[in-house]
């Protein structure tokens, strides 16, 4: 009976030791886990805190600026791994500060409204799907709204419906409708077959960009699809030298903006003719190839250098400086005429007065000469 009590004793002895050696190393393993995963919480938040504190600082009021300047400052705070925590669901704080600015914000003054939708749907933050729809139906922010339903492509009935709307939208007014740019990716992008079609006919900006995405990016499978996709790949460049030669600058410049470096190039002759015709228009095609596109293609950069920045203020001088010396050379040859009349008519009339005095002397003289053989 007793070996059988000391059996039962080491049995139990053995299981609690057993108990703590496992538990022991349940706690060693969960340790490191738990380690990591604050580690990864607080890297994503770190990530993020610039976009945060600024998403605080710009809370009470906005300045004296305007309420898309701001927004595009506080995205600029987005670096790329902050959008992509976000775009996974983490960083919530990003989130709540966003949604406790629109609590903020008054129905009488949308402008903080339009500022949370704006970087709602700029930084597509899934929690945020509700600000993002809201944002749809507002000015100034709808396309990236709606850009930012057709980027994420949720299936639920409101996205849904939505991203049909704006589609046939698009094909009923394709000239007057922006173009999301995620709609120019599958399963999108083949619906926009008579967009295409309608930019081609009215040689809008973009055009190229659409023909690649609809038919050099992917197969077209439509008829509509194919029958656009029959034209030439490049229009743009000729489109924007022919509105260029005939002075509608704005019209050619839109096309600039969109041509990808390579094509740009090509406009440095056009700029040369331009500026040694001292053409209207040469400043701004200076500015959008020297200033804004040069980086992008520096094979500009040796006729940005020997071409001014803004040479038609001074054509302008120049022209007014001449007109007025015209007028002056003008002015004097006519003075000069008219005094060279005036002195004419001066000898006329002084030699007219002489004659007429003579004449008086003489008729005087012949009638006292005629009184005095009279007497």
């Amino acid at each position: 009976m007793s070996a059988q009590v000391r059996h039962a004793k080491r049995s139990v002895v053995g299981s609690l030791l057993a108990s703590m050696i496992m538990g022991s190393l349940l706690t060693a393993s969960a340790t490191p886990a738990r380690a990591e995963t604050s580690l990864e919480t607080s890297a994503t938040t770190n990530v993020c805190a610039p976009l945060a504190a600024q998403l605080r600082w710009h809370e009470p009021f906005f300045g004296i600026r305007e309420w898309r300047e701001v927004a595009q400052e506080t995205l600029s705070y987005a670096s790329p791994a902050c959008r992509q925590a976000l775009a996974a669901g983490q960083a919530e704080e990003v989130a709540s500060a966003l949604r406790q600015l629109e609590q903020r914000a008054d129905a009488n003054n949308p402008w903080l409204q339009r500022y949370v939708y704006k970087v709602s749907c700029q930084l597509r933050v899934p929690s945020l799907r509700g600000q993002i729809l809201a944002g749809t139906t507002q000015p100034g922010v709808y396309v990236d709204c709606v850009d930012a339903v057709f980027a994420q492509g949720a299936t639920d009935e409101e996205s849904t419906a939505l991203r049909e709307r704006y589609l046939e939208g698009l094909a009923k007014e394709p000239l007057t409708t922006p173009i999301p740019p995620s709609t120019l990716q599958a399963p999108y992008v083949e619906r926009l077959a008579p967009v295409l079609a309608a930019y081609d006919k009215a040689q809008l900006a973009k055009r190229d960009t659409l023909f690649a995405a609809l038919c050099l990016r992917q197969t077209p499978t439509t008829p509509e699809a194919k029958a656009v996709c029959a034209g030439p790949a490049v229009r743009e460049p000729l489109w924007a030298k022919e509105k260029l030669e005939l002075g509608q600058i704005s019209d050619g410049l839109s096309h600039l903006t969109t041509l990808a470096p390579d094509q740009l190039p090509q406009f440095v002759a056009l700029l040369h003719k331009f500026d040694d015709e001292h053409r209207r228009g040469r400043d701004r095609l200076h500015r959008m190839l020297c200033q804004q596109r040069v980086l992008a293609s520096p094979a500009l950069l040796p006729a940005c250098q020997t071409l001014r920045a803004e040479a038609e203020p001074r054509w302008e001088h120049e022209a007014k400086t001449k007109e007025i010396n015209d007028e002056l050379v003008t002015y004097h040859r006519v003075a000069y005429g008219v005094g060279k009349f005036l002195g004419l008519l001066s000898l006329l009339i002084i030699g007219h007065a002489l004659l007429v005095n003579r004449r008086r002397a003489v008729s005087e003289a012949a009638v006292l000469e005629l009184q005095h053989d009279a007497q």
